[in-house]
C-alpha cells in the first residue's frame, strides 16, 4: 500500500542565511533567506549569488522580529548584504580573476566595493561585467557582499589606484 506524497516530501532541503535586505523604499530588514543546501554545479550549498540570480521574482524572507516569512519581489529589492563566508567559492573552484574597485550609485544609495571579473579573456571591462546576464551583481565590501540590483544602479564609476 502506497502512500499519498505530503508536502513536506516534496520540500526542497534549505540552509537559512542572516541577511541585510536594502528596499527601494529606504527600509533595511535584517532577517534571513533560504538557499537550496544543494547546489546543482557545485559542492555545498547554492551560493546567494547563484540564488539571487535564479528563476522566479519572488522569494522567501524571515524577518527578525517575526515568526512569519513574507514573500519580496526581487524587483523591489536594492540590495542584499550577505555574510561573505555564504557567497564564497570553494577554493578548488576559485579561479584567478582581475578584481576592480568601484562605485555604485543607485538613486540617493552609494556602494564602494570590490567586483571580480570572472569573465572570458576578452571581456576584462567593468562594462563587461555589468553587461554579464543576471539582474544582481555581486560588490565585496569587507566582511560582506552585497547582492546589489542592476535595475537600479544609476552610475558607476571605476576607482583608479594611484
Amino acid at each position: 500500500m502506497s502512500r499519498e506524497p505530503s508536502s513536506n516530501d516534496l520540500r526542497v532541503p534549505v540552509a537559512a542565511l542572516p541577511v541585510e535586505v536594502r528596499h527601494l523604499d529606504g527600509r533595511t530588514v535584517a532577517g534571513r533567506i533560504f538557499v537550496p543546501a544543494a547546489a546543482l554545479r557545485h559542492d555545498g550549498p547554492t551560493r546567494p549569488d547563484e540564488w539571487i540570480n535564479g528563476a522566479g521574482r519572488f522569494f522567501p524572507f524571515l524577518p527578525n522580529e517575526s515568526a512569519q516569512s513574507v514573500l519580496v519581489n526581487k524587483e523591489t529589492v536594492l540590495a542584499i548584504a550577505v555574510p561573505a563566508w555564504a557567497d564564497e567559492p570553494d577554493p578548488a573552484d576559485a579561479v584567478s580573476a582581475p578584481a576592480r574597485v568601484i562605485s555604485i550609485e543607485c538613486g540617493g544609495v552609494s556602494f564602494q566595493g570590490v567586483i571580480t571579473l570572472d569573465l572570458p579573456a576578452n571581456h576584462g571591462r567593468v562594462l563587461d561585467y555589468l553587461n554579464v546576464p543576471g539582474e544582481f551583481l555581486t560588490l565585496r565590501i569587507g566582511g560582506r557582499h552585497h547582492l546589489v540590483n542592476k535595475r537600479h544602479i544609476t552610475r558607476v564609476i571605476e576607482v583608479r589606484e594611484d
